[in-house]
């Protein structure tokens, strides 16, 4: 495999770019374009929008960090099937005693109510029936730093399951466990 970088590319006019083969076989190739948008550039009203907001950024090993989650629908419309993914540190064990308090007592309700959630290595799935116009939903997890390690989180975003284009990202946040 062969990978070529071509900087200095002006992306404000066309480009092109050409492959001959010369020999027995076949061709193989990917073409990848990346970019990069800088936070302050997300739009200012989004569909839905999310928020994760830590107490603290520097934890020692066995210590447990806050996490508030504040998600809310921008749309005049009720938002079906809410989805949120919210990212688990590396080096941290979500304490899903909190999810699971969040399920019991969102039980009956009617938009905002918790179905179910799913915990992965990496992050935990939130399943919502839905978000009435303008309705925002805030809650609280918490999160045990298991061993030292400086690492930002993984993303945690909020999506329509049945329209995962409407979607809002959460700004990554730095966390440091130090050894105890």
């Amino acid at each position: 495999m062969h990978q070529f970088v071509f900087k200095g590319i002006d992306a404000q006019s066309a480009n092109s770019v050409q492959l001959r083969f010369d020999g027995t076989g076949g061709l193989v190739y990917q073409v990848v374009g990346q970019y990069f948008t800088p936070w302050d550039e997300k739009p200012s009203i989004e569909a839905l929008s999310i928020n994760v907001a830590y107490d603290r950024a520097k934890l020692t090993q066995d210590d447990i960090a806050t996490a508030k989650v504040t998600v809310r629908n921008n749309l005049p419309k009720t938002a079906n099937m809410i989805m949120v993914d919210l990212g688990i540190p590396p080096g941290f064990d979500l304490l899903s005693e909190d999810l699971q308090t969040l399920e019991e007592k969102s039980a009956g309700g009617k938009a905002g109510r918790l179905e179910k959630f799913s915990l992965t290595a990496t992050q935990a799935i939130l399943y919502f029936n839905a978000l009435a116009p303008n309705q925002t939903i805030t809650f609280t997890y918490r999160l045990r730093g298991k061993y030292p390690i400086r690492a930002k989180t993984f993303e945690s975003k909020v999506y329509e399951y049945y329209d995962p284009d409407v979607q809002s990202v959460a700004r990554p946040v730095q966390l440091e466990v130090g050894r105890r």
